[in-house]
């Protein structure tokens, strides 16, 4: 069965731990773009999401950090964070559609590591806390290293979402894909609350243009020149090649917060064919 649905969207923790620090009008419109998604994601009746989400030491450390991480459990639990005014909760899994994914993989070229234990932080409890139906669905979560070398290359990310593609379509659930993380920020790092307006727009520009070449072309040193959590857009990338060059997003809004110290960015592929 087709994707039914694909975004990708930022996943500030400023946005529900603090949201009347930001201006008002900001604090609108961000919001106000999720309600929007979160609407036309419901309308295609998901099955499933699959979240292409981000590692921040909630799972792994130094003892195990692999590119990529399929979470194939019966359920997850989060937010790790008491603080993030979120609900607390376990979203049901799908590990059949998860081992299938892991299946295709291995026999086409990737190799990610899989878990039945994974816990939801902020970069994937936030955008679910929005985005999840109130109709019955499951969640599949990829994990990307975005934390420690080596980690997986854009272009690497860009073929893994090629390569989920067939499997995806084969998939007999009705399948909604939402990435999340970045834009620019620098989370507790030296340029912490420094905001690369003018990185934002080009990746956004070349998420909707959309232009797979430069995607894939980015750089560990392009990336981290926007701040450590910048490097989150590897999942947008991997979604950007799920989604092939015949569909194009658009942004629904994107907004430099300077209180939650992040380039908010959230883009809408529409009924995903």
């Amino acid at each position: 069965m087709p994707i039914v649905y694909a975004c990708a969207a930022s996943h500030a923790p400023g946005i529900t731990a603090w949201p009347d620090a930001a201006p008002k009008d900001q604090s609108a419109t961000v919001t106000g773009a999720f309600a929007e998604i979160a609407a036309a994601l419901a309308a295609t009746r998901p099955d499933t999401i699959l979240i292409l989400t981000s590692e921040h030491w909630a799972n792994f450390f130094l003892d195990h950090a692999s590119a990529f991480c399929i979470g194939r459990g019966e359920g997850f639990e989060g937010p790790v964070e008491p603080w993030l005014r979120v609900e607390k909760r376990t979203l049901p899994g799908n590990p059949q559609l998860a081992a299938r994914l892991l299946d295709h993989c291995y026999a086409h070229g990737f190799e990610p590591s899989h878990s039945h234990e994974l816990k939801f932080d902020h970069g994937t409890m936030l955008p679910l806390s929005f985005l999840m139906p109130s109709t019955p669905c499951t969640v599949v979560p990829i994990f990307f290293n975005t934390l420690c070398p080596p980690r997986p290359t854009p272009r690497r990310c860009l073929e893994l979402g090629r390569t989920l593609r067939t499997a995806l379509d084969a998939a007999p659930e009705r399948i909604a894909i939402v990435a999340t993380g970045g834009l620019s920020h620098d989370p507790g790092e030296v340029n912490h609350g420094v905001i690369d307006t003018e990185f934002d727009a080009r990746f956004l520009d070349r998420m909707t243009r959309p232009s797979l070449s430069e995607l894939a072309a980015y750089s560990d040193t392009e990336l981290l020149a926007a701040g450590a959590g910048t490097l989150e857009l590897l999942a947008w990338i991997c979604l950007a090649g799920i989604m092939g060059a015949a569909k194009s997003p658009r942004v629904v809004a994107y907004e430099a917060v300077k209180p939650w110290a992040t380039g908010i960015g959230i883009i809408d592929y529409g009924k995903a064919a």
